[in-house]
């Protein structure tokens, strides 16, 4: 099978991969962009609101900690696997390395999703900034987060089925 006809067929990954300086000011378009990227890549999967909404806060994480170096997103979205990956990788000190590390053992260690989303919020009311993200990607967009570090950058990933889950909630499942 030919490049293209794995693209057609949906078997090849879709990628996108933007290097940037980090300046807020592209954080909101990227969110947008993103969104309308998901929708052209996999129309259907109903996925684009959380993809855009992870990509978001994974770069708004990035951002304040690159001092001003470039932020690295690569997007990879898979219909033949049913996979969404999304990468963001930032220079980093080892000390913002071995908190976010500590913060992200922390969120995985607790089994309900919800549960660790609701302590967050109380933890960090709407007045203060940061800590919030990472236990709304992995809620509400649905997706499993990792850190590792490479060569100096720090390296989030987040990860999961392309086909939109079903959102937990009270009295059961939110569709």
């Amino acid at each position: 099978m030919t490049l293209s006809e794995n693209f057609k067929s949906g078997d090849f990954p879709i990628q996108l991969l933007i290097r940037m300086s980090p300046p807020w000011v592209f954080i909101d378009e990227l969110r947008r962009f993103t969104e309308s990227f998901c929708a052209c890549a996999c129309p259907g999967q109903d996925r684009e609101a959380q993809v855009a909404l992870a990509v978001h806060e994974l770069m708004q994480n990035a951002v304040p900690h690159a001092h001003g170096e470039e932020v690295e997103l690569m997007l990879e979205v898979s219909r033949e696997r049913d996979v969404v990956a999304i990468r963001v990788s930032n220079r980093c000190s080892d000390e913002d390395y071995q908190a976010l590390r500590e913060r992200i053992e922390r969120m995985n260690g607790e089994p309900d999703a919800l549960a660790h989303y609701v302590q967050m919020m109380r933890e960090n009311p709407a007045s203060t900034r940061g800590g919030l993200g990472l236990a709304r990607v992995r809620f509400e967009a649905q997706l499993e987060i990792s850190v590792r570090r490479e060569a100096g950058r720090v390296i989030v990933e987040a990860c999961g089925p392309l086909r939109a889950p079903r959102l937990p909630a009270v009295g059961g499942i939110h569709g």
